[in-house]
């Protein structure tokens, strides 16, 4: 009876000395991959969602995201070595670009602007911003520009004020004492009367919000990582419209909303806006150079469509969605 309880001791030890070198071997095969990314809005849907089906174990990398609150700041962290890939404000990158930054984007995930003018309820027409006060997050933020962009096409260039004030939080207070009569921003989360008086999606043109971008060294050095990074966000952002009950979960936990009115809108701009094909376009960085001050760069000054390209004619996009 010993021997036999022996034997299989012995047969259970091994068993489980196996498991453990071949877990150990599968960790050491993943790539290990650390991303900054900026934002807890609709943006980011699709990277959370790759993270949470597993879709980047699937290919190999063992992505670890953190969260920065700042665009520019992922970017220093990139630059310095901090981070192996960053998700930022497309502003942000093309600044840093232009100022000298070895940095070049793969994707851009959202190509169309998911930001609305809120106002206060009394004001119903955008005339009536004549004279009155928008605020932003910063000058040359992403909510200055469609601020200034949505004024420009109204007619209502250098008649309105545009205040900066930090961030989304500090405008929500702005608006909640009636210091601004309203600002550019894809949700105003404030408790009080409100109005979204112009969708700027409806507007008609281009504009890319943000990208995932990398420092040129590294893309030189670990392209296959890389495309394995696409394809497992890729897979992300198609989950989400295929897994809406998980999404919304997803969404909640990396946002930390308790509000389900917020968390579903979210998930609607999500699903509406996020790219399949991500591609940074020209006329998508035009508006951002312009209001830079700058001259109309090509596209690749910044960014690098390769691996997208190449999974199109792949048909591998087409696939994620033909077997939902």
């Amino acid at each position: 009876m010993n021997h036999t309880r022996q034997y299989f001791s012995l047969k259970l030890l091994r068993l489980l000395a196996i498991l453990f070198l071949a877990v150990n071997a599968h960790a050491a095969e993943l790539k290990k991959f650390r991303l900054g990314y900026s934002t807890v809005g609709p943006a980011g849907t699709g990277l959370w969602m790759a993270k949470e089906i597993g879709a980047f174990e699937k290919y190999g990398i063992d992505a670890d995201l953190i969260f920065i609150s700042a665009g520019p700041v992922v970017v220093q962290a990139l630059i310095g070595g901090d981070l192996q890939g960053g998700f930022a404000a497309t502003n942000a990158v093309i600044a840093a670009v232009l100022g000298g930054a070895p940095l070049v984007s793969l994707m851009s995930l959202v190509n169309r602007p998911y930001y609305r003018l809120w106002v206060q309820p009394e004001i119903t027409r955008v005339e009536e911003l004549r004279g009155k006060t928008l605020g932003v997050s910063r000058f040359g933020s992403v909510t200055d520009n469609m601020t200034r962009i949505l004024l420009r096409k109204k007619n209502l260039e250098g008649a309105v004020n545009v205040r900066q004030f930090g961030g989304t939080t500090e405008i929500a207070a702005a608006f909640l004492h009636k210091q601004i009569a309203g600002a550019v921003i894809s949700a105003l989360r404030v408790n009080a009367p409100m109005r979204m008086l112009v969708d700027l999606s409806e507007l008609d043109f281009l504009y890319s919000n943000v990208v995932i971008t990398v420092t040129r060294d590294y893309q030189r050095r670990a392209p296959e990582t890389l495309e394995a990074f696409v394809r497992a966000y890729l897979e992300g952002v198609a989950a989400a419209h295929e897994q809406k009950e998980k999404t919304l979960k997803v969404i909640q936990k990396y946002t930390r909303l308790k509000d389900q009115k917020l968390i579903d809108e979210l998930y609607s701009d999500s699903v509406k806006f996020l790219e399949r094909v991500p591609r940074l376009e020209s006329e998508a960085i035009a508006p951002i150079v312009e209001f830079m001050g700058k001259k109309p760069i090509a596209v690749e000054t910044i960014a690098d469509n390769s691996i997208v390209d190449r999974l199109v004619r792949e048909g591998f996009i087409d696939r994620l969605y033909k077997k939902r």
